[in-house]
C-alpha cells in the first residue's frame, strides 16, 4: 500500500492535479476545493489541471480560475498563458488531426453498434483531437465491457485508457505525463518531474502514478488499486475532493 501524504516531503514547485474524481466530488469541483487551490496557488505553489476532459473544457477552466495550465484530452491539447492570453498547443501534428477523426468516428460507429449501450459522451462535442466513449456519466457499462472496448481499441493501434467516466482514445503520441514533462520544461525550467507533485485517481492517471515520484492517490482510488500495475507513491484519507483538500493543507506546510 502507499504512504500517507503526510510522509509526502518538499519542496513543491506545483501540483499536477486530475479533474473527475480528484478535483471534483459526486461530480461537482465543491466550494471548499476551490477555496484550497486557490489558497494553494496564493502561497506560491502554481495548480495545473491534467484531465481527459475536452479542449473546450481546458480553455473554459483557463478564463474562469487561476490555474496556470490545462492538459486536456489526456495530453492531446495543452493550454498556457502568454502575455495574459491563453495560448494552445497540440500533442500531434494540427495538418493529421483530420485524418484522425474521420478514422475514429467511424470507429465509435461499430462500437455502438456492436455493444448496446455504448455512445459518445456528450462532452465530445468540445473535443479537438481525442473522442470519449462514455460508460459510466450518462452511460452505464460494466467494468467488463469497458475494459473490452479499451482493449479493441489499443488493438486497433489507439492510445485508450478508462478514466471514472469515459474511455478516452485518440491517435498514438501524446498521454498526461508527455504533456505535464513539457509544461515542467517551458514553464519552471525543468528537466525532470522531482519537484512536483501528481494525484489522481483513476486508470488513466496510471501513466502520471508511474512518471512522477510524488505522486498521490485520493482514497477513491482504492477502487481500482489491483487493477492499477503502476500505483501512486502516496494515498489520502480523504476521497475526492476532500482528499485533495488534505493534500493541499499538507503541501502548505511544505511551503
Amino acid at each position: 500500500m502507499a504512504s500517507p501524504i503526510k510522509e509526502l516531503s518538499g519542496p513543491v514547485k506545483a501540483l499536477f492535479s486530475d479533474l473527475d474524481g480528484t478535483l471534483t466530488t459526486s461530480g461537482h469541483i465543491e466550494v471548499a476545493t476551490v477555496v484550497a487551490m486557490e489558497k494553494l496557488v496564493s502561497a506560491g505553489v502554481p495548480v495545473i489541471i491534467v484531465t481527459g476532459r475536452p479542449a473546450g473544457w481546458g480553455h473554459t477552466f483557463m478564463g474562469l480560475t487561476d490555474v496556470s495550465a490545462v492538459v486536456a484530452e489526456n495530453g492531446a491539447v495543452i493550454f498556457t498563458r502568454e502575455r495574459g492570453r491563453v495560448i494552445r498547443a497540440y500533442g500531434i501534428e494540427e495538418d493529421e488531426i483530420k485524418g484522425h477523426r474521420r478514422q475514429m468516428s467511424a470507429v465509435v460507429r461499430q462500437i455502438m453498434a456492436d455493444i448496446p449501450g455504448a455512445r459518445l459522451s456528450v462532452d465530445s462535442a468540445y473535443r479537438e483531437v481525442d473522442l470519449a466513449i462514455d460508460w459510466n456519466e450518462d452511460s452505464t457499462l460494466s467494468v467488463n465491457q469497458a475494459q473490452e472496448i479499451v482493449d479493441r481499441l489499443r488493438g486497433m493501434g489507439f492510445n485508450a485508457s478508462r478514466s471514472s467516466v469515459h474511455i478516452n482514445f485518440g491517435p498514438p503520441g501524446f498521454d498526461k505525463l508527455t504533456a505535464c514533462q513539457i509544461l515542467a520544461k517551458e514553464l519552471y525550467g525543468a528537466t525532470d518531474l522531482d519537484e512536483f507533485v501528481f494525484v489522481g485517481d483513476s486508470l488513466n492517471d496510471e501513466v502520471c502514478f508511474s512518471g512522477f515520484a510524488r505522486s498521490v492517490g485520493v482514497s477513491n482510488t482504492k477502487e481500482v488499486w489491483e487493477t492499477l500495475e503502476d500505483k501512486p507513491k502516496y494515498i489520502t484519507e480523504g476521497e475526492e475532493g476532500e482528499g485533495v483538500r488534505e493534500l493541499v493543507e499538507h503541501l502548505l506546510t511544505l511551503s
